[in-house]
């Protein structure tokens, strides 16, 4: 795992010479333009850079008078086939303004403001296209559920120890893609399925932090207008 991250931290500083200790100071300039954080409160930005699966991820939050105050910043992982979703499988994240709207882990509620689920044995988010596609269910309620295709979620430890469910697709039409969420790191892996990957400490200082209202952005770091600090 800690190789994963030196690996994340080497490609992004390498390629684009940004400060990833540079948490907790002023939001970058780019990021204050973006139209979403225009009328926001807190934005979450996901902007894919140097290679296809590596990501700047960064949280920021206006302070009571109103200024934009940079939260966190990590290198993160998306997609097996970058940016672009648009069905089931195709391993791409997708790009877009969103929300998170659905919290739950294989950990106890670290103090999540977005309702919490610790998840056991029972659940399961659905990729069964004719049964709750793209959400989550406990197979007590839903005996008929096409297992093979959904995914039982703690088996994938520790991808998710905690998570938030990105609304891609919240209209949750069958095969347009299910499961797009903002996890920790896996094991050996540099890239997701489709969601969004950071460390674990960062996962857990999301969860402690994230305002329900917040709003995602997730595209390229040029298609975003972004910057080298």
């Amino acid at each position: 795992m800690r190789k994963l991250l030196i690996l994340a931290v080497m490609i992004l500083t390498f390629v684009t010479g940004i400060n990833l200790a540079a948490a907790k100071s002023t939001t970058p300039q780019w990021i204050q333009r973006l139209p979403a954080a225009q009328n926001a409160a807190q934005i979450f930005v996901v902007a894919q850079i140097g290679g296809q699966t590596t990501a700047w991820i960064s949280m920021h939050q206006r302070d009571i008078n109103g200024e934009w105050q940079q939260m966190m910043t990590t290198p993160g992982f998306i997609g097996k086939n970058g940016l672009g979703k648009e069905r089931e499988g195709d391993n791409k994240t997708p790009v877009g303004v969103f929300k998170f709207n659905r919290a739950f882990g294989i950990a106890p509620d670290p103090g999540c403001s977005i309702p919490y689920v610790q998840i056991d044995e029972n659940h399961y988010w659905s990729g069964d296209l004719k049964c709750k596609y793209n959400e989550l269910v406990d197979i007590r309620d839903y005996p008929k559920l096409d297992k093979a295709n959904s995914e039982h979620l703690v088996d994938y430890k520790p991808n998710y120890t905690y998570c938030l469910n990105v609304s891609y697709n919240a209209e949750n039409v069958a095969g347009k893609g299910s499961a797009l969420f903002l996890h920790c790191f896996g094991a050996a892996k540099t890239w997701t399925a489709g969601g969004v990957a950071i460390p674990e400490d960062k996962m857990r200082f999301v969860m402690q932090n994230v305002n329900p209202a917040c709003v995602i952005v997730i595209d390229s770091l040029k298609n975003l207008g972004g910057e080298p600090l």
